[in-house]
C-alpha cells in the first residue's frame, strides 16, 4: 500500500472507490465527482498497484478552517487501518488550523473512528455555546 498526496486520479478510479462503498448521490454524476475531488484542497489516496482503495479530502484556508469533505475506503480493504492513515494525514497537514470540522452519518461506529481522532459531537457538548449551522441544497432539514 502507497499514500501519496496528489490529485492524479482517473474519473474511473473515483467511480470504482466511491461505488464500492455505495455513494451513488457522487457516482451519479462522475464528472462533478472528478471536477469536486480535483478543486479540494487537499487530496491524500491509498494505492494499492494501480488501484485506488482510499481516498480522503478536503477544504482549507489552512488557517482558521480545515473541513474534511470525504473519507472513503474501499470495502475490500476496510479495517485495515488505511481511515486511520488517511484522517492522521489530514490531521497532520493542517495541525496548526484552529477548526477542524465534519459532516457524517448517523453511524455509532463512524462516531468512535472521529472521536479517536479528538473530534466532538455538538450533540454531546454540554460546556460550549457551539453551535452549527447546515444548510443543504439536496437534502430536507426539517
Amino acid at each position: 500500500m502507497k499514500i501519496r498526496d496528489d490529485k492524479e486520479i482517473s474519473v474511473e478510479q473515483l467511480l470504482n472507490l466511491y461505488n464500492s462503498v455505495g455513494w451513488k448521490n457522487y457516482t451519479n454524476e462522475p464528472l462533478k465527482l472528478f471536477e469536486a475531488v480535483k478543486n479540494s484542497t487537499y487530496v491524500v489516496t491509498c494505492w494499492k498497484g494501480d488501484k485506488l482503495v482510499g481516498l480522503a479530502r478536503g477544504l482549507s484556508d489552512n488557517v482558521s478552517i480545515f473541513y474534511l469533505q470525504d473519507i472513503l475506503v474501499n470495502s475490500e480493504y476496510q479495517g485495515k487501518g488505511i481511515g486511520k492513515e488517511l484522517l492522521s494525514n489530514c490531521l497532520n497537514k493542517h495541525k496548526d488550523v484552529r477548526h477542524k470540522v465534519l459532516i457524517t452519518d448517523d453511524d455509532e461506529r463512524l462516531f468512535r473512528f472521529y472521536e479517536s481522532f479528538g473530534y466532538k459531537n455538538l450533540k454531546k457538548l454540554k460546556k460550549n455555546d457551539i453551535n452549527a449551522f447546515l444548510k443543504f441544497s439536496y437534502v430536507d432539514l426539517e
